[in-house]
């Protein structure tokens, strides 16, 4: 995918284009597609576009911010709250750390630490086929599906009582439901990102089109040698 910066070079050559056919008072395309009135309400288009774009990645981002904080926060964290579930067991089980469940445990936390989490979106996808779910995603998914194990470990525990309310086998069940909720809406927001991202892209290929077709009409017109097509070409 081109950059931003790249796209905003591409705008703003757009609009010096529509300036610069401004100065040539005889200029007639005899394509009203090409006419500057038409030009500058699709360069308006791409602007509106640009920034849904920017919109809609800041929104993306503070979503991923705050799943990644569910995830690995050194707290409140899944990690962290796994850990601690592990720990509890050792305390409340006769074999401590040699308990079946405590070694069950430190298995799936040491997955978890495996598992690589991102903070960047994932690129748009791009093209108009379906949607396929990104290896990123489906980290977030592979840790939350270790978390649900981690649950149904505690569920069977004889005695399991931590006075830490967030580890209850009531109050994890929940905090997984909350990160299951928080994947669903990133990959929402994801979604809502790229296919801003593909309006966009229509719109540029427009954009490029129409270029294309001003420089030819001023070939047509007023001759390839001529300052008016020649000083188009720096557009």
């Amino acid at each position: 995918m081109a950059s931003e910066y790249t796209f905003g070079q591409r705008y703003t050559k757009g609009r010096e284009l529509v300036d610069y056919l401004l100065t040539i008072p005889t200029y007639a395309p005899g394509n009203v597609d090409l006419e500057t009135t038409e030009l500058t309400t699709l360069l308006d288009s791409i602007e509106t576009a640009n920034s849904d774009v920017a919109s809609k990645l800041s929104v993306l981002q503070t979503e991923r911010d705050a799943r990644l904080i569910m995830f690995k926060n050194s707290q409140t964290g899944l990690i962290a709250k796994a850990g601690q579930i592990r720990d509890y067991i050792a305390s409340i089980d006769p074999k401590g750390k040699k308990s079946v469940d405590y070694k069950k445990i430190q298995k799936m936390v040491q997955r978890m630490r495996g598992i690589r989490l991102t903070k960047k979106p994932d690129p748009p996808a791009g093209g108009t086929g379906p949607k396929t779910i990104s290896t990123s995603e489906r980290s977030y998914g592979s840790m939350l599906a270790v978390g649900r194990e981690v649950l149904e470990v505690i569920k069977t525990v004889a005695g399991y009582a931590p006075s830490n309310t967030a580890l209850t086998v009531v109050n994890f069940t929940t905090f997984l439901d909350d990160i299951d909720t928080k994947n669903s809406l990133v990959a929402q927001r994801q979604a809502e990102w790229d296919n801003s991202i593909e309006a966009r892209g229509a719109l540029y290929v427009d954009l490029a089109d129409r270029v294309k077709k001003v420089k030819l009409a001023l070939a047509a017109q007023f001759g390839k040698t001529s300052n008016e097509y020649l000083d188009s070409l720096n557009y």
